[in-house]
């Protein structure tokens, strides 16, 4: 998207195309687009990074409490169904499945809110690995690596988009 296609985009459009990309929270599509237009993927990225880390903390709690837990059935958006199910998660062997939920119970467990993972490009041993690597981090750097795999998230929906800067 250009800045001046950008431009021509009302917020009530933006949040149409984008708003989902911060999972049930479009509060932060808004501010995106209020910080827009980008001239470039950088620009995106730097404030993608700006509306999720500047958001007062009990926001980012809340955004951070409105991802999935990941390998579950519960009700989550089409988009985070689609990026689980690519990454081989919904189809897990029933050992794999019991894994990965006892896993991701324990860290929630742990640090009091959900293992966030972008699993784009990432397949079901990844995820594994990672959340067992991260049960060992500290309350704090887990809270902010939450929210960096939040920024990715949004930013790889955003590129599916077609968000990209051209």
């Amino acid at each position: 998207m250009t800045p001046s296609a950008w431009r021509e985009l009302t917020k009530a459009a933006f949040l149409e195309i984008y708003g989902d990309c911060f999972e049930h929270s479009p509060h932060f599509a808004a501010r995106l687009y209020d910080l827009g237009p980008f001239s470039d993927w950088a620009e995106v990225q730097r404030a993608v990074r700006c509306v999720v880390f500047q958001a007062p903390p009990p926001e980012q709690e809340a955004l951070i409490q409105a991802h999935p837990r990941l390998g579950q059935q519960s009700p989550m958006s089409s988009l985070s169904s689609q990026e689980q199910r690519r990454s081989g998660l919904a189809s897990l062997d029933p050992e794999r499945a019991a894994e990965l939920q006892q896993l991701t119970r324990a860290y929630e467990e742990k640090f009091g809110f959900p293992f966030i993972l972008c699993v784009h490009g990432k397949h079901a041993e990844d995820v594994l690995a990672s959340v067992r690597e991260r049960l060992n981090q500290t309350q704090e750097a887990e809270f902010q690596r939450a929210l960096e795999e939040i920024c990715r998230i949004a930013l790889q929906r955003l590129k599916a988009r077609g968000a990209v800067m051209r």
